[in-house]
């Protein structure tokens, strides 16, 4: 295996928390809740097959987003829920899966997490390999099949993170074992799918299936409409949505319907009256519930904080 490389990173900052998170090759807005005293520490480990990360996140938190990898997420402490495309769980001690392109929340505090990175193809190649799974690995579910699955998993994430506090994780031959009791870890304690329409598809279905959920989200976008809605009216499964725009627009469908959105909230704040005008409302009105994530995910897009335009 290639040399890896050590990331240390400690922020009182959740917009550098974001940046810690993309360095992962996550998409992620934290977010503090008022009043509460927000750290975040992440070490991890990056080989170029796969990483393993420990994060000490201080306070009560949120965040939302998605990651490229396939993520094996180990909570060691106590509060902890998330929901995942309307798949919902308590983290505590029960590893879940967030699959690349499915749109991932969570509200926590205190917590101390172990996060798996595997590449889908690498993880594909080892299930071809040890499985005869032919084509890409695509789960059914967050969840592991079962306690038992889900006490194995934790244990093998905390050997890992052992494993790189310690440095054992320097060595190529360690990396590599590990690499691959990971591997079959996560395709064995978790559910892979084998519903025919889970399958990739073709390019030209591909791109009409993403063709109706743009229309669909274009015009519907004002309404609480969901990815579920979305793939429905796109004749897709959900899996096949969120590949359809990872290929056309680079985003899941729930970051386009955001984009949207936002920009349908960057359109009211140039005709408000900012006498009148309460920008949290404007902004829970466009489903951000959070006030500093919209300012933040308004001033990446324009600029400029949303307060500015709208004295503009």
């Amino acid at each position: 295996m290639a040399d890896f490389t050590r990331l240390h990173s400690h922020t009182s900052d959740p917009e550098e928390a974001d940046a810690a998170m993309a360095a992962a090759g996550g998409r992620f807005a934290f977010a503090q809740l008022p009043q509460n005293d927000f750290s975040f520490d992440v070490d991890q480990a990056i080989d170029p097959s796969f990483s393993v990360a420990r994060y000490a996140i201080g306070g009560q938190w949120e965040t939302s987003g998605d990651f490229d990898d396939v993520v094996i997420v180990n909570v060691k402490t106590d509060v902890y829920r998330w929901d995942i495309d309307g798949e919902r769980g308590f983290g505590a001690r029960s590893p879940f899966l967030i699959r690349p392109g499915h749109d991932f929340t969570c509200f926590a505090e205190d917590s101390d997490v172990v996060n798996i990175f595997l590449s889908p193809q690498t993880l594909s190649d080892v299930a071809a390999t040890a499985l005869g799974h032919e084509g890409p690995v695509v789960f059914d579910s967050a969840q592991t099949r079962s306690p038992k699955h889900a006490e194995y998993m934790m244990t093998a994430a905390t050997v890992a993170a052992e494993y790189m506090e310690s440095g054992t994780f320097r060595h190529p031959l360690v990396r590599a074992s590990l690499f691959h009791t990971l591997s079959l870890a996560a395709l064995n304690c978790f559910s892979l799918s084998t519903d025919p329409r889970e399958q990739a598809q073709t390019p030209t279905a591909q791109l009409e299936s993403y063709r109706r959920a743009v229309g669909f989200i274009e015009d519907y976008a004002s309404l609480p409409i969901t990815v579920t809605d979305i793939a429905g009216a796109a004749g897709a499964t959900i899996a096949q949505l969120h590949a359809a725009f990872r290929t056309h627009a680079g985003t899941t469908a729930q970051g386009y319907l955001q984009q949207v959105r936002l920009s349908a909230a960057h359109t009211e704040l140039q005709v408000s009256d900012p006498a009148t005008t309460d920008l949290a409302d404007l902004a829970g009105r466009w489903g951000f519930a959070d006030l500093d994530r919209f300012a933040r995910r308004y001033r990446e897009a324009y600029g400029m904080h949303p307060a500015v335009a709208l004295q503009d």
